[in-house]
């Protein structure tokens, strides 16, 4: 298996300042033996103009002729890829240049390891320019040390710091194209059969931007957001069950999705919703005391 990497960078109604920053961050890495995908999701305009302005060889431009969403534009581009390793680069994020050298090390010192199908790192946190630092690993040893419990319970790194194995991706069926959490499917998916990798290093610049659907603004304000987590719950609740703190922390969110149907007085949806949570963890009395003012509030309208 070869250390060259195809990076795939999906993109959709960028602005030219952050896409270049992106790409430019890719084609600034100190390691070189990589090819870069573009994929324009249907933007309009067309994205071609900004790319043009770059003469080098590794870029492989693919533009879809209309927008089919982020997990089409992954998978667009995996498709495309020519080498054994495929990196994933958000189109508002910045990789630091010695990222891809890292990243090629430690394949070299796990090439062994064929149940090891995705390395990531941990990132430099920004949002409205302050600046705070993310530490992968230590997120993942807090929860548990499964790595599928592990991603049940959450996303527990970042899309612009992996490397995965080609062939592990396309094993797993590559990413969902009808959902908006699509990263944190193809994770638990991923974990079901392959171990991840953490290298505990600073090697992404994430950026919280409104361009992304999970954008605390874009997620509150947009119901398919919330929806596609309760999609993602149904679709592994089998799996969700088999863990006692995946179950405790569904609860919780069970929980929250109750009261944010009632903030939007859906009242059967919130009762539903109460009763998921019951069933996640019917020792926590937080659950009945909701439940109560549930009733309460519903005997006052």
């Amino acid at each position: 298996m070869s250390n060259e990497f195809s990076i795939v960078l999906p993109a959709y109604n960028t602005p030219a300042d952050i896409l270049r920053r992106a790409i430019n961050s890719v084609l600034n890495q100190t390691y070189p033996h990589f090819e870069l995908i573009i994929v324009d999701d249907g933007s309009e305009p067309s994205l071609e103009p900004i790319i043009k302005e770059y003469r080098d060889n590794r870029i492989v431009f693919i533009r879809h002729d209309k927008n089919r969403g982020a997990g089409a534009a992954h998978n667009t581009g995996i498709k495309a890829s020519k080498y054994d390793w495929v990196a994933f680069i958000c189109h508002d994020d910045e990789w630091l240049p010695n990222k891809l050298e890292k990243q090629s090390s430690e394949v070299i010192k796990h090439e062994i390891d064929e149940k090891l199908a995705l390395i990531y790192s941990d990132i430099f946190f920004y949002d409205n320019n302050t600046l705070s630092e993310f530490n992968a690993r230590y997120v993942f040893e807090c929860v548990t040390k499964n790595f599928h419990e592990a991603s049940l319970i959450l996303a527990f790194f970042y899309t612009s710091t992996i490397i995965i194995r080609k062939d592990a991706l396309i094993d797993v069926g590559m990413y969902d194209e009808t959902g908006i959490l699509i990263d944190w499917d193809l994770y638990i998916k991923l974990s079901e059969k392959y171990n991840f990798y953490c290298i505990n290093e600073k090697l992404v610049n994430y950026y919280s931007s409104s361009l992304g659907i999970t954008h605390p603004n874009n997620f509150n304000n947009n119901p398919l957001a919330g929806n596609d987590i309760i999609k993602l719950y149904y679709k592994w609740k089998h799996d969700i069950f088999k863990y006692k703190k995946a179950k405790k922390i569904w609860c919780i969110r069970w929980n929250a999705i109750a009261q944010w149907y009632l903030q939007k007085n859906q009242k059967k949806e919130a009762f539903i919703a109460y009763m998921e949570a019951i069933k996640l963890n019917p020792y926590w009395r937080g659950n009945y005391i909701d439940l109560i003012k549930y009733f309460i509030l519903r005997k006052r309208l």
